[in-house]
């Protein structure tokens, strides 16, 4: 029987912000008030830090990058270093993973296979790269993952590039991997790329890999 899960879609708003939302929904997912849990958001520009960055690979001073409008953040992910801003989708998944009978690994690659389905809806093959996360085209990264898990609830996700400005990548060495870019749905020249529709794509994909079923939202802003 597929497994229930909700969709909050918080539109665009401060990384800090989201963040917050999204541990009161671990918080919920934990105690069974909430089902399991897709977020969709796009940030403010942001460059995160996960537990396993290098402080090398940010390439500007804090100070210069906050006088560009973008935020540093530190987070309880997993990864690197990586850029967030409006143009790019991220999706945070708040599942009780042993429900789903699934390690981490395995967890990780049926997340980038629904990115990679639905990016094949768009006419664009997405792969993966060999002992590199995310999913790649041509050589260049369009989806970063970025995962922890906790009380075997996971948190985090995975980010689409769909229209970002890819500029701001060069002030950061992006999940510390020097020898390959960052692509776009942009840059890849999609026309049809509506953030709307790769929404419902990916939710459909994943509800296909992950065995679920969406519920109406349990989870209103303001709840404590």
């Amino acid at each position: 029987m597929p497994i229930d899960i909700q969709v909050i879609d918080l539109k665009e708003m401060d990384y800090r912000q989201a963040f917050a939302i999204q541990e009161e929904i671990i918080r919920g997912c934990d105690e069974k008030i909430y089902p399991d849990t897709i977020i969709f958001q796009q940030n403010h520009p942001v460059i995160t830090l996960g537990r396993s960055s290098d402080l090398s690979n940010l390439l500007k001073s804090e100070a210069e990058l906050r006088n560009l409008g973008i935020d540093v953040v530190m987070v309880d992910r997993g990864g690197d270093i990586t850029y967030h801003g409006p143009g790019q989708l991220v999706i945070s998944v708040l599942i009780h993973i042993r429900d789903y009978s699934l390690g981490v690994h395995q967890y990780l690659r049926n997340l980038e296979q629904a990115v990679i389905n639905t990016l094949h809806f768009y006419g664009v093959n997405g792969e993966r790269v060999q002992g590199k996360s995310g999913v790649w085209v041509n050589s260049e990264k369009i989806a970063a993952t970025g995962i922890g898990v906790t009380h075997g609830i996971t948190r985090h996700g995975i980010a689409i590039n769909i229209e970002p400005d890819l500029t701001h990548f060069s002030y950061i060495i992006p999940c510390g991997i020097s020898e390959y870019g960052v692509t776009s749905l942009e840059k890849l020249e999609i026309s049809d790329r509506n953030v709307e529709t790769v929404k419902k794509r990916f939710v459909d994909e994943f509800c296909k890999i992950f065995d679920t079923a969406v519920v109406a939202p349990v989870w209103k802003e303001g709840d404590k």
